[in-house]
């Protein structure tokens, strides 16, 4: 029986039409099997269409829906959307997006030599990171396991599919000729035997074991000194007037292009959305990047759990002198009326505001280290049993998708002060629990493992027998590359590293610290703490060269479907939150992306440069309310709309949370405090998963199969951001490239005077629209400009 389209309410009628649209787009360019979406179209085009005839009885109903769109007498054919440059370098005749990539004007003067400036300022930045983060600056004379050929470019990323740890949205990085021929007169078989050394530098070396004297170190970053000039060199061309001048400008235009935009295409995002059917914001991939593990329950959870195991434990023994868990609460005079939120005292208030010290001590509940150590360590009496199973009540809410689909990178802390705390650690997440209501190891589908070092030299120094921060450094590392190079002798370790997408470094930025110098880890043993980046260049020096060697073994990822692609560590550290503003200019240079990063509106030329190169910013608004920024001063909606690529996150939901779905109250408050649409969330909540280290077959799952060629390649059908607005940002990035390129190279006279051209051609354009539409053109106020 056919529908009476009279009978059918107009928005009904739009969203078929949308929905049409965008099946016959699917079909003529997407280059994927439109059967995958049959079902979730059919109820819209009518009947079931099975195999090749239902796919042309659906291409023709969205056919005729399109000529209905048109004028009466048949239709005007809508070019569809392009998501790049088309294969014959001709954009289609007219698109049906509406385009919002403005022109501005800029008129004499407006384009001046302290512009060309700073742009040669801001490639020069551009090629430090390259240098560090993107590899270019390190030599590796390692080939690949010949189970599968790598071309290994700069950095040893692999071309093609990126491992789990690995930025996999990054642009390939090819080897320039001069380091190809280095490459293959130095190169060491893979099925050589490797040795490492752990340097006086700081820096593990790594040899042929065939090299008895040690005189080829097979892969050699850019030393300390090296790393301290540059970082300098960034620093002042990061403070001059010429580049904060010229970023501030650029800036202050993409959030105008952004509030033109939503101003012009909102109703159109909207209807976009609504065309999309089969998912919405809930149904599709949020990941927390950011979240600590001692504090991933929310206080609800914590309470009820240690409320449960005081009233059918309480004869259990848990502490090293012999008391049960009964006996330690009578002994610090605690009832059962005692366990509520209120009196854990867990959830942040005015009191931890610019006071890490304070906030520090909102993990222990009651005040009292004891709690600490029986419910949130893995060390401890009982060999972390209670921490592991309240850590599986949190994941099995992501598991069963309780109320929207998400999943989490939570936090494990390795302090560097033992030389077994690997060993600890690999042997608490693989075992095989059998308490709780959910009994196994703690690896789950729906998480992925970080590990996070605090920058606590301070309180190692004081350790008996320390000696220098060296000693911290091999405690660190020392283990992974035992593991790395013999997993036989080392298989637990071996194993969780498996499950390992990357490496944190967190504490309180705005400590004290020594200036940044070239001292050698050898020689720190005073107590002073060393420069926030000095210590981060340790950890990403040895952190690249683990990454090569395992790419050089073929080190599998955890799933099956990843079998042949190596597991490398992301680098994401705490930066921007507090204390020195140019310590984002560290990881600038050295990392994939940060958590929080909201100093950055305090350096508009950093800011500008983390947009440029898309560096990810994890940020927890709800977090930085309670310890250093209050909402309504958060940049976090200035970021998002300049377009640099920001998410949300919980960080510590224990204590800044009040549900048991820490990250869907972090994205409802923002939306609500910086009045967010529904495709702004959805973006923010598409970043997220480029951001994360989850395995690149599950990123095409939540993103789309080409993903990596762009945002504008990601399934709007997985990822709920409609292509417009993929469309609008992919365009004013490489808009802000290509006019940072032409000012780099002096171009910057042809740049006004090609763009005084344009504007005449557009202006031309305008008149004649007028006069070839209007049979008799009325008079209108300056009518003479056009």
């Amino acid at each position: 029986m056919e529908t009476n389209e009279d009978s059918v309410p107009e928005p009904i009628l739009r969203l078929r039409k949308t929905s049409a649209l965008r099946m016959l787009h699917s079909f003529d360019h997407s280059g994927e099997d439109p059967t995958s979406r049959k079902r979730q179209h059919s109820e819209t085009l009518g009947g079931e269409g099975g195999g090749a005839g239902g796919d042309e009885g659906q291409k023709g109903q969205a056919s005729k829906m399109m000529c209905r769109e048109g004028d009466e007498g048949g239709g005007t054919k809508v070019d569809p959307p392009a998501r790049e440059r088309p294969a014959d370098e001709n954009w289609p005749h007219r698109e049906s997006l509406s385009f919002t990539r403005s022109l501005i004007f800029y008129g004499s003067g407006s384009v001046t030599a302290e512009h060309e400036t700073a742009a040669k300022y801001i490639e020069e930045a551009r090629a430090l990171r390259k240098k560090y983060y993107g590899g270019r600056g390190v030599k590796c004379a390692l080939t690949s396991d010949k189970k599968k050929a790598v071309s290994f470019g700069e950095g040893g990323k692999e071309k093609g599919d990126a491992p789990a740890g690995d930025g996999g949205n990054e642009d390939d990085r090819k080897p320039s000729a001069v380091e190809q021929k280095e490459s293959s007169n130095q190169s060491t078989p893979s099925d050589a035997k490797l040795e490492y050394v752990f340097g006086s530098d700081g820096v593990v070396e790594i040899y042929d074991a065939r090299d008895f004297r040690r005189t080829n170190n097979l892969i050699t970053v850019p030393p300390l000194s090296s790393f301290v000039e540059d970082y300098q060199r960034l620093v002042e061309m990061a403070s001059s007037g010429a580049m904060r001048s010229f970023s501030f400008q650029r800036l202050q235009m993409l959030t105008s292009a952004f509030k033109m935009h939503v101003t012009i295409n909102g109703t159109a995002e909207d209807e976009a959305q609504s065309g999309l059917l089969g998912t919405d914001f809930y149904r599709t991939m949020k990941i927390d990047n950011h979240i600590h593990l001692a504090a991933a329950a929310s206080a609800k959870q914590f309470v009820d759990f240690v409320r449960d195991k005081l009233e059918k434990e309480g004869d259990t023994v848990v502490m090293e002198n012999g008391q049960t868990l009964k006996e330690v609460f009578d002994a610090a005079g605690l009832e059962g009326d005692h366990l509520t939120i209120d009196a854990f005292n867990v959830l942040a208030d005015y009191s931890v505001y610019q006071r890490f010290d304070n906030f520090n001590s909102k993990y222990s509940p009651f005040r009292m280290g004891q709690m600490r150590k029986i419910f949130l360590k893995t060390n401890n009496h009982i060999d972390g049993r209670y921490f592991a199973e309240l850590t599986k009540i949190v994941l099995a809410r992501h598991e069963q998708g309780k109320g929207h689909c998400s999943a989490a990178e939570m936090r494990l802390s390795i302090y560097g002060m033992e030389n077994d705390e690997w060993d600890k650690l690999s042997a608490w997440v693989l075992r095989d629990w059998q308490g709780g209501d959910f009994p196994g190891n703690m690896i789950s589908s729906h998480n992925r493992w970080l590990v996070q070092v605090p920058r606590l030299w301070r309180v190692y120094c004081k350790k008996e027998g320390a000696r220098s921060f060296q000693q911290m450094l091999e405690n660190l590392f020392i283990p992974l590359f035992e593991a790395t190079l013999h997993p036989e002798k080392h298989p637990k370790v071996a194993e969780l590293l498996k499950h390992i997408v990357g490496f944190d470094s967190v504490d309180d930025e705005g400590c004290l610290e020594a200036p940044l110098s070239c001292c050698q880890p050898s020689a720190w043993k005073k107590e002073d703490n060393p420069a926030y980046c000095w210590q981060l260049y340790y950890l990403w020096a040895n952190i690249d060269i683990l990454n090569r060697v395992r790419e050089s073994k073929g080190l599998p990822t955890l799933t099956a479907s990843s079998l042949f692609f190596s597991n490398t560590f992301a680098f994401r550290p705490h930066a921007g939150e507090t204390g020195e503003t140019m310590h984002l200019a560290a990881t600038y240079m050295l990392c994939k992306s940060i958590n929080h990063g909201i100093n950055l509106d305090k350096q508009v030329s950093l800011q500008y440069l983390y947009y440029l190169d898309q560096v990810g910013l994890s940020v927890s608004p709800l977090s930085n309310n309670f310890l250093f920024r209050k909402m309504h001063q958060n940049p976090f909606p200035k970021l998002f709309k300049r377009g640099l690529n920001v998410t949300l996150s919980t960080d510590d939901p224990l204590l800044f949370h009040m549900s048991d779905d820490a990250l869907l109250e972090e994205y409802s408050v923002a939306r609500a405090s910086y009045d967010l649409s529904m495709t702004d969330i959805s973006e923010i909540a598409r970043n997220s998963v480029f951001q994360s280290g989850f395995e690149v077959h599950l990123r095409k799952e939540w993103l789309g199969e080409h993903y990596k060629k762009g945002v504008t390649h990601c399934d709007e059908n997985k990822t709920h951001v409609p292509l417009i607005r993929a469309k609008f940002r992919a365009e004013h990035l490489a808009l802000e490239h290509l006019m940072v390129v032409l000012l780099a190279a002096g171009k910057g006279k042809a740049v006004l005077e090609e763009m005084m051209h344009q504007f005449g051609d557009a202006r031309n354009g305008q008149r004649s629209i007028l006069y070839s539409n209007m049979a008799e053109v009325p008079e209108f106020p300056e009518q003479n400009q056009l």
